[in-house]
């Protein structure tokens, strides 16, 4: 018995197998050069795992539930299901030597596994379904899966790190939601085929630049290992190193020091900036030519609906031209190294038994805090606090020092932990967080 493989199946797996190759190099070179073989494989295994575990969920849910609607089948049934298998994946291909890995590492295996995971699905939807349609399904699912996967990686490699439960299950929930969110929006425009050409890029683009700010972000946070010779968990040195930044902030304004140059945005280079416009140019060209010979598009693609040649051949590049473009301009040394040109900062009165302590806290994470003392405090001692935010005073909480530590130039200071900390207290704080990050973000000169 022969089995016969038709031309366009061919031609789809070929498209697929052409999109995970683009894909990859595109990731691999932009920011993620030094490879292991061994755990690439690895990777690719997992997501075969993944996928089975996938459609294994999915058929237990249509024996539960046979006769779901769009959005059920669009973010449950698909989204959800499917996220959560590739979070299972690359949870288990971490969480055995995870001090050996760092964030960025988790972004880079979790795109290797989500393109295994896109490819196998794809094969398997291209069974029942048209060219074009399939070829424009290869080229749109495939990429979210792949940035789906660099996202969940970089959630699941936090979550392994973070001590804290509010940091390690608030972290992964929000990002495994977000990339339900979009996925599911993806699968909607598809099912009900519904704003296909407004939904497609916004999911793309979306997806994209979330992921280049997580990769900025992940280049400045050290791997397991070091936090443990540090004895911290990610939250506290997230938090300490916050401090330190604003500390050094201080410290250069009193020197005359400027840190004006160290910018959020960098200037494309040379080689992204000809493939933004080696896709762009197609992209351009197909829209003149969709205007002034509508008919020769018809007489060459008789099968290939407006839409779908819309799609294929003028949306797609130009969002192509936009991710080379927007690759890597984003400066991770803004998010170490910038200064803030006016800090927020709380007023803190920490009181241990008949000693009181008047400090200043520069970020709070949840109910976490790092605060300068004039000495050290053992481990565990129990203390009350009075938060300051302007002239509101939230006063008498309870909370204890999970570590003290003295710096190089003898300076004191202390992790503090609340038992529970005032919503009201956060909300403010947030607010004139965000208020002040808009006003540094636009402020061109340091005032010294």
């Amino acid at each position: 018995m022969s089995i016969q493989i038709s031309i366009p199946s061919l031609v789809i797996f070929l498209i697929n197998l052409c999109t995970l190759a683009f894909y990859y190099s595109f990731y691999r070179f932009h920011f993620y050069r030094f490879t292991e073989g061994f755990l690439q494989y690895t990777a690719l295994a997992f997501s075969l795992f993944s996928a089975g575990i996938a459609i294994g969920l999915q058929a237990l849910f249509l024996q539960l539930v046979p006769s779901g609607g769009p959005i059920w089948n669009s973010f449950f049934l698909s989204s959800f299901v499917e996220e959560f298998a590739k979070l299972l994946g690359i949870y288990l291909f971490f969480s055995k030597n995870q001090d050996e890995f760092t964030v960025t590492d988790g972004i880079f295996y979790g795109l290797v596994l989500g393109g295994g995971f896109g490819l196998v699905e794809n094969i398997l939807y291209f069974i029942n379904t048209g060219l074009w349609s399939q070829v424009l399904r290869s080229i749109t699912a495939l990429p979210i899966h792949m940035m789906n996967g660099g996202l969940v990686g970089a959630f699941t490699m936090m979550f392994l790190f973070h001590k804290n439960p509010i940091f390690k299950w608030g972290n992964l929930f929000t990002g495994l939601l977000v990339c339900v969110f979009f996925h599911g929006l993806y699968n909607l425009s598809l099912f009900q085929e519904i704003d296909l050409l407004l939904i497609l890029p916004i999911c793309i683009l979306a997806l994209f630049f979330l992921l280049e700010v997580t990769i900025a972000k992940s280049r400045i946070l050290v791997p397991g290992h070091i936090l443990k010779l540090m004895d911290m968990s990610m939250e506290e040195y997230e938090i300490l190193s916050r401090h330190n930044r604003h500390e050094g902030w201080i410290q250069n304004v009193q020197k005359h020091i400027s840190t004006s140059g160290i910018r959020l945005f960098q200037y494309p280079n040379l080689r992204h900036t000809i493939l933004t416009i080696f896709f762009l140019v197609p992209g351009i060209l197909s829209i003149y030519l969709l205007y002034d010979a509508p008919e020769w598009i018809g007489r060459k693609f008789p099968d290939l609906a407006l839409q779908d040649y819309f799609a294929l051949f003028v949306m797609y590049p130009i969002v192509l031209a936009l991710m080379f473009f927007f690759a890597g301009i984003l400066n991770p040394y803004f998010f170490r190294d910038r200064m803030l040109a006016v800090p927020l900062f709380s007023s803190v009165d920490m009181r241990v038994e008949n000693k009181e302590e008047n400090s200043a806290i520069f970020h709070i994470k949840a109910n976490l805090f790092y605060l300068p003392t004039s000495q050290n405090y053992e481990k565990d001692t129990k203390a009350s606090f009075d938060l300051w935010l302007g002239l509101n005073c939230f006063s008498g909480l309870k909370g204890k020092v999970l570590w003290s530590r003295e710096n190089e130039e003898g300076n004191c200071g202390v992790m503090c932990q609340l038992d529970s900390i005032p919503f009201a207290f956060l909300l403010k704080w947030n607010y004139f967080r965000m208020k002040q990050n808009l006003k540094n973000l636009f402020l061109r000169k340091v005032q010294v």
